[in-house]
């Protein structure tokens, strides 16, 4: 009996733990579909279908497979009262483990690029602008700093250029 109450609880906890949402999920579950707001989502298959497409090209191959998914989120201008959600998520990104990886002021406001590492790799760069109508991309999948400047080159995305000579902060 004693071993049966040890794995309920332990399924419960496993279940728990894996049910949690990050808060970037949580912006796209919030937003995705509601008036005044524009989301994409492309999917693996859709880079599998890209990648077959350009067959001569290589690089654009290796980057085309370790893309899983990109999400685009972005508020339109009909909105009357803006949500600001940009500035509500990049609080919960911090404490969810993201960290900073670059950020770009101008004069309408600013873009931030953050990273979520597991196992020395990128798994999800996210990119969250704030000002008058925030926006967010999120690019999951096997990343690394030079694939992201090479979906640069190929998306036009000029911020992310020079992200593979960006060098890490060593860990304290």
């Amino acid at each position: 009996m004693k071993k049966v109450l040890i794995f309920a609880v332990l399924l419960l906890v496993s279940v728990s733990a894996l049910s949690q949402k990050s808060p970037v999920d949580d912006v796209f579950d919030r937003y995705s579909g509601k008036d005044g707001f524009t989301t994409v989502y492309i999917s693996s298959k859709m880079f599998s279908i890209l990648s077959g497409m350009d067959s001569e090209d290589k690089d654009f191959q290796n980057l085309v497979s370790r893309i899983k998914t990109i999400r685009i989120l972005s508020e339109n201008d009909s909105i009357i009262k803006p949500t600001g959600f940009g500035l509500e998520l990049l609080r919960k990104l911090s404490s969810a483990g993201y960290e900073d990886l670059m950020l770009v002021k101008n004069e309408s406001g600013e873009v931030r690029f953050m990273i979520l590492e597991v196992k020395g790799r990128i798994a999800e760069l996210v990119m969250v602008s704030g000002g008058k109508n925030s926006s967010l991309v999120s690019i999951i999948g096997d990343l690394d700093l030079k694939t992201i400047a090479s979906i640069s080159d190929k998306t036009g995305i000029e911020e992310l250029r020079d992200l593979d000579k960006v060098e890490k902060k060593p860990e304290d």
